[in-house]
């Protein structure tokens, strides 16, 4: 859940944690596709709710400003990234389970946009 929204949502905003502590907008869209995680999780026999994402929030306000998640530095170096263990698992289950993840299919294609070098 953390890797899906934290990760993802750095690499298209391009920021570091500081961005997701101070702005509103940019924690909106990491709870975003982490809420369609947690909207998975019962299906897939997870316990996992929105109180979880309340609590990475908690850790997520101590980390280092300047601190940079790995796949941003995987975006900043020009490498693959992670994004179909994360967004492509969330939507393949999205489908399986009737589940909609809007956020991560979106997500998922802006990186592979980003990892395709047609932006440099």
């Amino acid at each position: 859940m953390v890797n899906v929204g934290t990760n993802q949502a750095s690499a298209v905003l391009r920021a570091p944690y500081g961005v997701f502590q101070s702005n509103a907008d940019a924690r909106d869209l990491m709870r975003s596709l982490m809420e369609e995680v947690v909207a998975l999780a019962p299906e897939a026999g997870i316990d996992l709710g929105t109180e979880d994402i309340d609590e990475w929030e908690k850790i997520l306000a101590k980390l280092s400003p300047a601190g940079k998640t790995s796949m941003l530095q995987d975006v900043e170096a020009g490498r693959k990234t992670e994004v179909e263990i994360f967004a492509g698992r969330v939507v393949e289950l999205g489908r399986k389970y009737n589940v909609p993840t809007p956020v991560n299919a979106t997500v998922q294609r802006i990186i592979k946009v980003i990892e395709s070098g047609s932006m440099k």
